[in-house]
């Protein structure tokens, strides 16, 4: 089994930082628009089994690669922020 690790982790910064996000939409489509342009935005890292995905989060033990994904997460919740593509917020009931 194939897994994009940064998948994982862009998820789980996701979960641990939304309300430093800022969202204004916590819908489905929303998270996963986040999470799709971030993933788009940072180079894959895949392993052949979810148990090898320990290593690629304490590489984020490293500051710098923590805070510059934490950024491209950042970026991309802006942007749906700004365009967001969910039936609730283009009906304004969110």
């Amino acid at each position: 089994m194939l897994v994009n690790a940064k998948e994982s982790v862009l998820e789980e910064l996701f979960d641990q930082y939304i309300d430093q996000l800022h969202m204004s939409c916590l819908c489905q489509r929303c998270r996963e628009d986040v999470l799709a342009l971030a993933l788009n935005a940072v180079k894959p890292q895949y392993v052949t089994d979810r148990t090898k995905l320990a290593y690629i989060k304490a590489e984020l033990v490293d500051k710098q690669k923590n805070t510059s994904m934490l950024v491209t997460l950042a970026e991309a919740a802006r942007i749906v922020n700004e365009n967001p593509h969910c039936e609730y917020r283009k009906k304004g009931r969110v």
